[in-house]
C-alpha cells in the first residue's frame, strides 16, 4: 500500500515537472504575423514583367515561410484578406488582428515596381526611431544578400509619418519591416526571382530566427 502511494506520489511529480515544460514552452514560444501586401478590396498591387500581381506572388511566399517557420518552432498567422476597400481602415483592421494575435513582430511582403525598368535592388523598410525595427530590417538585409549574391543591396530605409507604408510600420504593435526585396518591373530582378518564391521563404525564415535569437 504504501508503494503504491509512494508510485503515485512519483507519478504525480513526473507529471507536474512535465506540464511545467510544457508551460513553459508555451510561454517561449514566438509569434510572427505574416501580412500579404495589397490584401485589401481591389487591390492586388502592382503587376511584374511576368504578368504576376505582387498579392499573387507574396501569397506562395507567405504560405512557404509560414511552412518553414514551424520547422523552426515557430508560430505565425497569415493575413492575407484585409476586410476593407481603404488603405486606412485595412491597416486598422490589420492593427487590430495582430494586437490580438499577440505576434512578437511583423512583416508585409511587396515588391517594387518603377516606371523604367532600369530601377533594381533589394531594401527593407521600419518605422523611423524604432530600434527593433531596425533591427529586425538589418536581419532581413543580411539573409537576403546571403541568398541572392547577384543583387545590388538598396540598404534599410527607415520610414516617418507621410512616407510609403508609414501606416503598416507605425500602427501594427510589434517591431516591423515591409519587404521589397526586387522590382518587378525590372526583367532583370524578375528572371532571378520568377521561380524562387521558395528559396525566398527560407531567406525570411533565417532572418526572423535570427532575429529572435539576438532578444
Amino acid at each position: 500500500m504504501k508503494i503504491a502511494k509512494l508510485l503515485d506520489a512519483i507519478m504525480g511529480l513526473i507529471s507536474a515537472y512535465k506540464a511545467g515544460l510544457v508551460q513553459r514552452k508555451r510561454q517561449n514560444l514566438k509569434s510572427v504575423a505574416i501580412c500579404v501586401g495589397h490584401s485589401r478590396i481591389g487591390d492586388k498591387g502592382a503587376i511584374s514583367v511576368g504578368g504576376v500581381t505582387e498579392w499573387d506572388y507574396n501569397k506562395k511566399v507567405a504560405d512557404a515561410l509560414q511552412t518553414q517557420l514551424r520547422h523552426q518552432g515557430i508560430t505565425s498567422v497569415v493575413f492575407d484578406d484585409y476586410p476593407s476597400d481603404s488603405y486606412s481602415g485595412a491597416m486598422n483592421w490589420l492593427a487590430r488582428g495582430i494586437r490580438k494575435e499577440k505576434c512578437d513582430l511583423a512583416i508585409e511582403l511587396h515588391f517594387n515596381s518603377y516606371a523604367k525598368d532600369s530601377a533594381s535592388g533589394y531594401e527593407y523598410l521600419y518605422f523611423e526611431g524604432s530600434k527593433n525595427g531596425k533591427r529586425l530590417a538589418n536581419c532581413f538585409l543580411k539573409s537576403h544578400g546571403e541568398s541572392f549574391t547577384e543583387q545590388t543591396s538598396r540598404g534599410v530605409k527607415s520610414t516617418d509619418t507621410v512616407q510609403r507604408g508609414a501606416a503598416f510600420l507605425r500602427r501594427v504593435p510589434p517591431p516591423a519591416v515591409i519587404c521589397e526585396p526586387f522590382f518587378g518591373s525590372s526583367p532583370t530582378d524578375w528572371t532571378i526571382f520568377e521561380y524562387k518564391g521558395l528559396l525566398l521563404a527560407g531567406a525570411y525564415a533565417r532572418a526572423i530566427v535570427e532575429y529572435f535569437k539576438d532578444e
